[in-house]
């Protein structure tokens, strides 16, 4: 053992190691002149804002947040290397923690996505009250769930300049999701005739029941619920299916409850993506397993022609949902593994969609 610890070959490993580490943590930090901020909705917010160390006003981006709450805090790695990107081109950034993150009293049963768009609604706003931002030149980056909000809200604030959507989707809640279900099933060892005869439908039943209740509570306790319930029954007599439909009926009529997961369940940005008239970059990831990506590009292919709108697509075809290299997938990979030019591509397409 002491051989090995006087060895050249245990310190010059450790050393480029540590060296390694050192040089992440430094570029990891956020950069330019930072301002911790608040700002309010229906809730308090806070983030960061951070600007170059130029004279201004600044062309500026708020970086939306992806799905989940426990991890969605504005200093994670992602906002600290994405921010950076931006600065470097001469951008402000807006970064917050998205509500409820890190807070486990936080119950999500009884918020909707037109809370998150609130929230985002509101960083404009703050946003919009700041002499050193270029007001003609305010642009958002959704990512993942908030790439669904991205129209509403340019749809809300007719004035943003530019939209980047990073491996988000145009289709609605349904149609995007259903694809995370299948993959999901797919990985837990589940055949495609059982996905598409016995998960899928009930799946879908389940999503538009919450969905009717939420427009009409009369509905509450009606056929469809024991119809639904019956099935999920059935399915807990499987032992397949009873471990993926891990509930037996469906949860007790709560009207706050149902109303939030019907809002949900039904989301779609088509008719603000109808309404508004500004460039658009989709960046989407090949072999993506939480967004139907081919659905999506062809979609947007066919939408932009009809429609005529200035909508640009980029895909990594070798890459997952959070666009790491070789296959890559969640992981501590932030700001040293994504696919090459990613960073680049989005950068540089929001600095020519600015007028200077």
């Amino acid at each position: 053992m002491k051989k090995v610890i006087t060895s050249k070959w245990f310190w010059v490993p450790l050393g480029i190691l540590v060296l390694l580490v050192g040089f992440y943590f430094y570029k990891a930090q956020f950069r330019g002149v930072k301002q911790e901020i608040y700002f309010t909705s229906d809730i308090e917010l806070r983030g960061l804002l951070l600007k170059p160390d130029t004279t201004g006003p600044h062309p500026a981006i708020i970086l939306l947040h992806g799905a989940g709450g426990s991890h969605q805090h504005h200093n994670k790695a992602f906002f600290r290397f994405h921010a950076n990107a931006f600065l470097e081109k001469g951008f402000a950034v807006l970064v917050y923690t998205k509500r409820g993150s890190g807070n486990d009293g936080f119950n999500y049963d009884y918020f909707t996505y037109k809370d998150l768009v609130n929230d985002a609604y509101a960083a404009i706003n703050f946003l919009r009250n700041q002499q050193d931002i270029d007001q003609q030149n305010i642009g958002l980056m959704g990512v993942s769930e908030s790439g669904w909000f991205t129209p509403e809200l340019a749809f809300l604030d007719r004035h943003i300049k530019f939209i980047i959507n990073r491996v988000s989707s145009p289709l609605s809640f349904e149609n995007t999701v259903i694809h995370e279900v299948k993959m999901d099933a797919l990985t837990e060892g589940f055949t495609e005739m059982e996905i598409m005869e016995d998960i899928l439908p009930l799946t879908r039943q389940i999503w538009q029941y919450y969905i009717a209740v939420s427009k009409d509570p009369a509905l509450a306790k009606g056929e469809e619920r024991e119809e639904i319930n019956a099935r999920l029954k059935e399915a807990h007599g499987d032992e397949r299916l009873g471990k993926w439909f891990q509930y037996k009926e469906l949860a007790a009529y709560d009207s706050l409850k149902y109303a939030a997961r019907g809002f949900n369940f039904g989301y779609d940005p088509l008719p603000f993506l109808e309404k508004i008239d500004l460039p658009m970059l989709y960046v989407m990831a090949g072999k993506d397993k939480n967004i139907p990506t081919q659905e999506v590009v062809d979609f947007l292919k066919v939408f932009r022609q009809t429609n005529q709108k200035d909508i640009q697509l980029k895909v990594f075809p070798e890459a997952s949902h959070y666009l790491f290299k070789w296959g890559l997938e969640d992981g501590p990979y932030e700001g040293w593994l994504y696919q090459e030019g990613y960073l680049e591509t989005i950068t540089n397409w929001a600095a020519k969609s600015v007028t200077r």
